[in-house]
């Protein structure tokens, strides 16, 4: 987690008040405290179709995951959670301290992203000869939040890490990412 970047999810330019900086330093302590982080990630074939892309045995329909995809021999799909302590936190919060949860938020977003991050270290390591492109995620324009569907069949998310899937396809812990990363050769 990174001071910096949780401002930034804060929306705050410049230095925040006294306040602000200590309910930061406090939530940065409760999310280390509190969360459960899991992650994992699978590597498939991926292959341009006239509809879509096939990464492994599913097609992923649409031109804007060709676009993201384009000149990739594999995808890797990934997941990754804080767990369910951290939503039962920011419930409470947002109830007793509506402040404080807004905070916690911005520091839980951040922390999703390290490990977002640290899994794409991963990737990258058990995939030498590679490089990575940008990750994206169901629900970015032209990628639809139906996609989580079939990912969470390819990965069973469900059942290795714990994330539930609203018929809505909306992860629960809120706090958990499931996303796309292109890998090329060389």
């Amino acid at each position: 987690m990174t001071y910096e970047q949780i401002l930034r999810y804060l929306r705050i330019s410049g230095s925040p008040d006294q306040k602000t900086k200590e309910m930061i330093h406090q939530g940065m302590e409760m999310a280390k405290a509190t969360s459960q982080p899991k992650r994992m990630f699978q590597v498939y074939p991926c292959s341009m179709q006239a509809d879509g892309v096939q990464i492994g045995h599913v097609l992923f329909e649409g031109e804007k995951i060709q676009k993201w995809l384009k000149d990739c021999d594999l995808c890797a799909i990934l997941a990754v959670t804080l767990g369910a302590p951290c939503d039962q936190l920011l419930r409470s919060f947002s109830i007793s301290n509506p402040a404080f949860a807004v905070v916690l938020q911005a520091v839980f977003a951040d922390y999703t992203e390290d490990f977002c991050d640290l899994t794409e270290k991963e990737i990258q390591a058990a995939n030498p000869g590679y490089s990575l492109g940008k990750r994206f995620s169901p629900g970015y324009p032209g990628l639809p939040l139906t996609y989580q569907k079939q990912i969470f069949t390819m990965l069973d998310i469900t059942k290795r890490i714990g994330i539930y899937l609203t018929d809505s396809y909306l992860m629960i812990p809120s706090k958990s990412v499931s996303a796309f990363v292109g890998l090329k050769k060389g």
